[in-house]
């Protein structure tokens, strides 16, 4: 079951990683696996945008990449981020930066409540081919549960809304701990 790097044939697949549709004619990751539903034992594909593989699946994403499955933008880039992930294990976790609408959430690091207004991360696990929510984080709590600062490129990614005011205070955060 190889993996595969294509373009897009039509606009109607979504990114596991992002939630986003790959518009026709993008680059996408084809993550193979073997389909628990199927009698003959046959495969299902998990589509992702190339970035979003890279941050979201690093082994999977390496393994195309090692076994020359064709040419990535920014593959110097990608790979070393898919490096990271597989250094650091929670790393492919991070999906966004957000401020917290309540006190009510709990970071998964510290255990302590996220104040209302707060930068906090969401977090999810790779679970059955699916990404399962599982909370959030302080951002001051990045690098104790990350074992990484390295996360601001990711957090863009995830949340392309973010202000360039809003990224500096997440580093600031971030470089405070």
């Amino acid at each position: 079951m190889p993996h595969v790097v294509e373009r897009a044939t039509t606009g109607r697949a979504t990114c596991r990683g992002c939630g986003a549709k790959i518009a026709a004619g993008d680059l996408r990751f084809g993550e193979r696996l073997p389909n628990p539903f199927a009698d003959d034992g046959g495969e299902m594909t998990h589509w992702f945008h190339v970035p979003c593989a890279a941050l979201t699946r690093p082994e999977p994403f390496l393994e195309i990449v090692a076994g020359g499955g064709g040419p990535v933008p920014e593959q110097e880039r990608l790979e070393r981020e898919a490096q990271a992930g597989i250094a650091h294990r929670r790393l492919p976790r991070v999906r966004a930066a957000s401020r917290a609408p309540s006190g009510r959430a709990t970071c998964r690091a510290c255990r302590q409540t996220i104040a209302k207004g707060a930068w906090r991360i969401a977090l999810a696990y790779y679970e059955d081919g699916r990404f399962v929510p599982s909370g959030f984080i302080h951002v001051r709590c990045a690098a104790a549960y990350l074992e990484t600062t390295e996360i601001v490129d990711r957090l863009r990614h995830f949340s392309p809304d973010l202000a360039a005011a809003d990224v500096e205070d997440i580093k600031a955060e971030i470089s405070s701990r």
